[in-house]
């Protein structure tokens, strides 16, 4: 379901000529990224994505550009100590990737721009005073696309498992996330939630899906949370193993096994993100840029573990797939 970005939102970025800014940069910059765990394989295009972009707005590697990149690999409560390293490092600007990201630059710096490369309710959880006028020093791309993502996310896995009626929602203890609009989406669709404990280390996902299909899950949401993405692998695996169809926020999940996923194409939210990277070191304040809502969300499919489910995945639903692994 395509989400509307308000005028208001655009107006900053949609003054931008053709390809971009215009002219080369006369200066070297030097950038921090900062994210909960490193670009996996399988996300490497969304990465590609950035630096390509930056690219063509004329901050090239090794030229006038240096990345230095700073992973918590999972642990939260590192990006604190990350994010504080960046600032010692004087870097020009920081991209903070995530919600528990961004929240940990906002914590070490009100100085150094931050740019939002996806983080959820950015005026909720304090990052920015509003869309329009955030105020401060962080601006960017909220990968938020409202509240009625997560009924669209029920409703495919309901349409795939037609039967479905209980479904088990993997939550973590860092992830910041409000369950209320995934209960909300459920009551409406007639499905029986079923709330895994909040889950952090290997072990605990196994007993957590043994819990989940004791409790006669018949399918799975796992959103995209830190430690969620730390466990991709597993948390497919552990889907394969108890035959639990699954549905994910992103397609990484899906490139890595998993069954289907609905969210905000992050290879183009990478690319807007740069923009805003691209106006900040030119001179633009992160308090005049308008923080920009997803515009563009993508459906993948992986009809290998479709079969393998024994499950035949309608035509109503292949007609609408943006990615597809056979």
């Amino acid at each position: 379901m395509p989400v509307l970005v308000p005028l208001i939102l655009m107006m900053g970025l949609t003054a931008l000529p053709p390809g971009g800014s215009a002219g080369a940069p006369a200066r070297s910059v030097r950038i921090g990224y900062l994210a909960p765990v490193p670009p996996a394989t399988e996300t490497v295009p969304i990465w590609s994505a950035f630096v390509a972009r930056l690219a063509e707005l004329g901050w090239v590697q090794g030229r006038n550009l240096s990345l230095e990149l700073r992973y918590a690999n999972g642990r939260a409560e590192r990006l604190r100590v990350l994010a504080d390293e960046l600032v010692r490092l004087r870097v020009d600007l920081i991209v903070a990737s995530g919600l528990t990201a961004v929240l940990a630059a906002k914590e070490a710096t009100s100085t150094i721009p931050i740019v939002i490369a996806g983080a959820s309710d950015p005026v909720g959880f304090g990052l920015v005073q509003s869309l329009a006028h955030p105020g401060a020093n962080i601006t960017g791309v909220s990968d938020s696309p409202g509240r009625e993502i997560e009924g669209k996310r029920l409703e495919l896995l309901k349409e795939v498992v037609p039967r479905l009626s209980r479904v088990a929602l993997v939550l973590d203890s860092t992830s910041r996330r409000d369950p209320e609009p995934v209960y909300a989406a459920a009551k409406m669709l007639g499905l029986t939630l079923l709330v895994s404990p909040e889950t952090a280390a290997r072990d605990e996902f196994q007993r957590t899906f043994l819990a989940l299909t004791r409790d006669n899950a018949q399918a799975l949401y796992a959103p995209e949370t830190p430690v969620n993405a730390r466990h991709r692998d597993l948390i497919v695996a552990l889907a394969a193993k108890h035959r639990l169809p699954a549905i994910y926020s992103s397609r990484e999940f899906v490139d890595a096994g998993g069954l289907m996923s609905y969210g905000t194409s992050f290879v183009h939210l990478y690319g807007q993100a740069a923009t805003y990277v691209d106006r900040i070191l030119r001179g633009a304040r992160p308090a005049d840029l308008p923080v920009e809502l997803p515009s563009r969300f993508e459906l993948a499919v992986n009809l290998r573990t479709a079969a393998t489910l024994g499950l035949t995945i309608p035509q109503s639903v292949l007609l609408r797939v943006d990615h597809v692994v056979r």
